[in-house]
């Protein structure tokens, strides 16, 4: 009888966490039941109130805690025979919410309850914010949950839906809850069912439909959005059965979804087989892997089966492959349990004519091998083309560049064991005892010299045990068959000494190399934490890589504007190549491998890698082998990758170090300046007030004809200075505040003819006359804002306007909606922005470049209006005019739809 296997510890540990949420469902926490569509109107709610119809015929204790009927008659009568939890009643804004009452349904405690809509969020008042906390304080108290979710609400999924449909849903779910859910049941109907029941109304009233088919539901939306509620029900359901395929501790793969794997290997066959596995997968939709397995054979290897190997690999990777490298002595028992570990349904090998012909003669090839061990895994042959030379040739072509120094040593080995041989010979030791001699001398040859030499040595040994120990003596005849055993027993012992040594060597060279690499990647790990400064880190780094790969390395930052620095005078002399510095500017922008190596601009002279981090492309590492003609193994390109991702997270590290710092600095003196400025105004403020009172009390009370014209004049211009520096010192203290964010908005329904004539009237003793047009599109709707600081906000790009232009030419004010807000602008004909200052020109202390650097003015005016658009959650631009001039338009968002205004009636 087989003895059973032993489960793998992944195995073991999915079987233990099965068995601890099995536990943790039978504890008092409630159980979750989802519901899950792709849009409104698939039928989610309908469903839900079926399963509770059903549950409720079983006996079940089932009551609503909230269900959105949606005016549906259908989806009404399904809720006939059901207990229904009172709703809770909210005042909100002169209106009156119904909620899910939370409370209510913890003190009922029923089993079962539905609560639909999970991402709803819930009015102002109730406990929760959103109501899927609301489901999860109901499962706390081991009260089981049916609710509904789309999949546009999935947190995850919330900037694809955005970029598909063009909607930014608000509401969201996050990944979590769907996660918890013990049972995810997917609604489907197809697009066109769905579309074709909103223009019946039985999602939306008609004009509400007739909206959503223009916005949201568009039939390409629609494809999309089902796609990915699909995709999503089936990596879960595929989760679950990889949990329940390890938890069962089953050795061979449950073929749910299908998986490739192509063995690759040196071989020019390998690359027929490489592509005949992606056409494989693409016509089955299946992810596949590329696996090569390195056996003690790979110490043999020639140069040329290595870089073949490299290419068959690189094939594979540019193909779309998972490339997967291990080692192991049974090519064939590690490929099967790879393949088994990773649920392969499928594994590709090749054969030629050769491999065929020792196949029907019974040979134990791989491919006979895996057929074998196979089990319910299928097994894909693909003729590929016959081998140029058989395996031995690359042995012997790999083992003749040997060093001399290695078949010198194997000689003087040999040598010293037949002198030992024969001084044993003359004390009279038995020959049992001379063959062990040579059998140590084969074993040394082997460890120290490898494979080859070895064998010869085992060959040659048995030749000088014939020719000095046996009768004849000094000839190769032999006369007692006897010695024919001893000498083939010898030869085999030999032999097998040999290839084991030379086993057990390959195998300690891989694990020596391997620490070397771990070590290294310890070593890099350690430098990168504990070196603070960017330039220090690059030296490091370069050092290190140029270390373990025997390579020269370089490591290109981009600046502020997203391009490469040049690098001058570094020790590697393609730093400084103008062709190599496009190179690393093209991996810059585009996150992808480029150079030697790849087959995006293979020309270059080195091997560049992005250094990537989750938000961006922190540089770039170029790698160039020492020696010429030599190229970067697949094995080192991963292990380059690791390295390139903690080089990019140090990188990014030390940049949000340096900005934090310039942030607090700037901090510090933002804080400094706000002060001095808020300390001044305070003091300017009062004087002020008294000198401009006192003027113009002066200039009202005395009679013109008493004093001379001159002194008038002075008068005049002791209010109209007073004034203007008033409101220069108004302008300080808005901005101080505003920085200190300390302005509280208080918005009110205003009028836009108000505010807009309101700011008029404060700059009438500035216009003098000069020509104003406003110009009011349509009926426009009350504006949701804080009147004062929108007059401060006109009076600012009126005075701009003014001080910027000509005094003939006029100033324009034009007022339209926009969206569910208004926008204001106000136009001139005076000399304009100069290119890309845009946004400058909303700086504090900005006059602009392009500006009559004459005019007076602190620069304060735009900033202003810009953090009070700000607060308001509007948007502000300025803008050259056609004809010449300046147009700074804002706009300001109603958040709620405005109050109705009732006109008078006259009696």
């Amino acid at each position: 009888m087989n003895e059973p296997e032993r489960p793998t510890p992944e195995q073991m540990l999915a079987r233990i966490r099965s068995e601890s949420t099995e536990v943790e469902s039978a504890s008092s926490e409630g159980k979750l039941r989802l519901f899950f569509g792709y849009a409104a109107g698939v039928g989610k709610t309908y469903a839900m109130l079926q399963a509770a119809q059903a549950m409720k015929r079983e006996g079940r204790e089932v009551v609503i805690g909230y269900v959105e009927p949606h005016a549906r008659p259908e989806t009404h009568a399904l809720t006939q025979g059901l207990e229904t939890i009172s709703r809770l009643e909210i005042p909100y804004r002169g209106s009156v919410l119904q909620e899910f009452d939370l409370d209510s349904t913890l003190a009922r405690k029923p089993e079962f309850v539905l609560v639909d809509e999970l991402a709803h969020t819930n009015a102002p008042g109730c406990r929760h914010a959103k109501r899927w906390q609301d489901v999860e304080e109901l499962l706390a108290a081991g009260i089981n949950v049916l609710s509904t979710l789309n999949v546009q609400h999935v947190e995850s999924l919330n900037d694809v839906v955005a970029e598909i449909s063009g909607v930014q849903v608000r509401e969201t779910v996050p990944d979590s809850i769907l996660q918890r859910a013990d049972e995810a049941t997917l609604i489907d109907v197809s697009p066109d069912d769905l579309l074709e029941r909103l223009r019946q109304g039985k999602i939306y009233v008609p004009t509400q439909a007739t909206f959503a088919l223009e916005k949201f539901f568009r039939k390409n939306n629609l494809v999309a959005l089902r796609e990915m509620a699909l995709r999503h029900a089936a990596d879960r359901v595929h989760d679950d059965v990889e949990v329940a395929r390890l938890g069962s501790a089953a050795s061979r793969p449950w073929p749910t979804n299908e998986r490739l794997l192509v063995c690759v290997g040196p071989s020019p066959t390998s690359a027929k087989v490489v592509r005949a596995a992606k056409r494989l997968a693409d016509r089955i939709h299946a992810p596949w892997i590329a696996l090569h397995i390195e056996s003690a054979s790979a110490a043999q290897w020639s140069d040329a089966d290595r870089q073949q190997l490299h290419r068959n690999l690189r094939l594979a990777e540019s193909l779309g492959g998972e490339i997967v490298q291990a080692s192991g002595d049974d090519v064939s028992q590690e490929l099967l349990a790879y393949a088994s570990s990773r649920n392969v349904t499928k594994i590709v090998v090749g054969k030629t004519d050769e491999t065929t012909r020792r196949w029907w003669r019974g040979s134990n090839s791989l491919v006979v091998r895996m057929l074998r061990n196979s089990g319910n895994m299928d097994v894909v042959v693909v003729r590929g083309v016959d081998e140029p030379h058989p395996t031995f040739t690359s042995w012997y072509s790999n083992s003749s560049k040997l060093h001399p120094l290695r078949w010198l040593e194997a000689i003087s080995y040999t040598i010293a064991a037949m002198l030992i041989t024969l001084l044993m010979n003359f004390a009279g030791f038995s020959e049992v005892n001379l063959v062990m001699v040579y059998l140590l001398a084969v074993v040394a040859i082997a460890a120290r010299c490898g494979s080859m030499p070895s064998m010869a040595a085992s060959l040659a040994s048995v030749l000088i045990f014939d020719v000095l120990y046996t009768q004849p003596y000094y000839r190769i005849t032999v006369y007692d068959s006897q010695y024919l055993v001893t000498f083939a027993v010898m030869l085999i012992v030999g032999l097998l000494a040999s290839t084991l040594t030379s086993r057990v060597r390959y195998q300690a060279d891989t694990a020596r190399k391997n620490e070397r690499r771990a070590e290294a990647l310890y070593r890099l790990s350690r430098r990168l934490a504990n070196t603070a400064k960017t330039a220090d880190l690059l030296q490091e780094t370069e050092q290190i890589i140029s270390e373990v790969f025997d390579a020269h390395a370089v490591i290109y930052l981009p600046n502020e504007e997203r391009k490469v620095r040049p690098i001058l005078g570094h020790v590697a002399s393609f730093a400084a190549s103008a062709k190599e510095f496009a190179t690393a500017q093209w991996v810059l922008d585009h996150n992808e491998p480029a150079g030697a190596g790849t087959n995006t601009l293979p020309s270059s002279e080195a091997l560049y890698i992005p250094l990537s981090t989750p938000d961006n492309v922190a540089g770039v590492m170029a790698i160039q082998p020492s020696k010429a003609n030599s190229q970067i193994s697949i094995d080192a390109r991963q292990l380059l990758e690791t390295y390139a991702t903690q080089i990019a997270f140090a990188i990014e590290r030390n940049n949000l170090s340096e900005r934090s710092q310039r942030a607090e600095l700037e901090s510090e003196a933002e804080k400094l300046r706000s002060s001095l400025l808020s300390a001044v105004s305070h003091d300017l403020r009062t004087p002020l007030a008294a000198i401009a009172g006192a003027a113009s009390s002066l200039d009202a009370n005395i009679n013109r004809g008493s004093i001379e014209e001159a002194n008038h004049k002075l008068l005049e211009t002791i209010v109209d200075e007073s004034k203007r520096l008033t409101r220069l010192v108004e302008n300080l203290l808005h901005m101080t505040r505003l920085s200190s964010g300390k302005v509280q908005i208080n918005r009110q329904w205003q009028p836009v003819e108000e505010v807009i004539g309101s700011a008029l009237h404060r700059l009438d003793h500035v216009l003098g006359g000069r020509e104003v047009k406003v110009q009011i599109e349509g009926e426009l709707p009350l504006v949701n804002g804080d009147d004062i600081l929108l007059e401060t906000v006109l009076v600012n790009l009126i005075d701009n306007a003014l001080k910027y232009s000509p005094s003939h030419t006029p100033i324009e004010i034009q007022s339209q909606l926009a969206g569910r807000g208004i926008a204001i602008q106000v136009a001139d004909r005076g000399c304009g922005i100069l290119p890309g200052d845009e946004e400058k020109i909303f700086e504090k202390f900005n006059r602009g470049s392009g500006r009559n650097t004459d005019r007076r003015g602190t620069g304060l005016g735009l900033a202003i209006c810009d953090a009070i658009i700000r607060a308001h959650k509007g948007t502000i631009t300025a803008k050259n005019r056609d004809g010449g001039g300046t147009i700074v338009r804002f706009t300001i968002p109603n958040e709620s739809a405005p109050p109705s205004i009732i006109p008078e009636i006259d009696e």
